[in-house]
């Protein structure tokens, strides 16, 4: 019974031994999205992008406000700013998922290359290490000219 007791701390503390290993290095990576969105190329090239089409659109909003009659120009105005928005949303949808195309490799090989099996969006967490926020390496990699 000793034995059996003795070996079974044992299994214990070398199971310790492991997760103490294990948690030595960080097993989740952050990366900051708004970081990569403002500061890599592909990211300023999409707001860049949304900014000319919004400007577009307030400045067609502006020409057409002066040519509508007054009861007119409220209907169609709410309706061209409906529109308006309808277009900067499926842009910025469209825009997000082209970045997120080019980004999906590079965080599969940086979760690769970290032994983590998840890549969390360090904008929404609370408190994580420094260690785990991999952002950095991203914007390298996103920002490095093409092979």
């Amino acid at each position: 019974m000793k034995q059996l007791f003795g070996f079974a701390a044992g299994v214990i503390v070398a199971a310790i031994g492991v997760t103490q290993v294990r948690s030595a290095a960080p097993s989740v990576a952050t990366v900051s999205l708004q970081r990569i969105a403002a500061q890599s190329t592909a990211g300023k090239r999409a707001n860049q992008q949304l900014e000319t089409l919004r400007q577009e659109r307030g400045r067609e909003l502006a020409a057409r406000q002066k040519e509508l009659e007054e009861t007119r120009r409220r209907a169609e105005l709410q309706q061209l700013t409906s529109q308006a928005n309808a277009d900067f949303v499926a842009a910025q949808s469209r825009l997000q998922t082209e970045l997120r195309a080019q980004l999906m490799p590079i965080l599969s090989d940086i979760a690769k290359q970290r032994g983590v099996d998840v890549v969390l969006n360090g904008d929404t967490i609370a408190w994580a290490a420094p260690a785990t926020d991999a952002t950095n390496e991203v914007l390298q990699r996103l920002n490095a000219p093409p092979q």
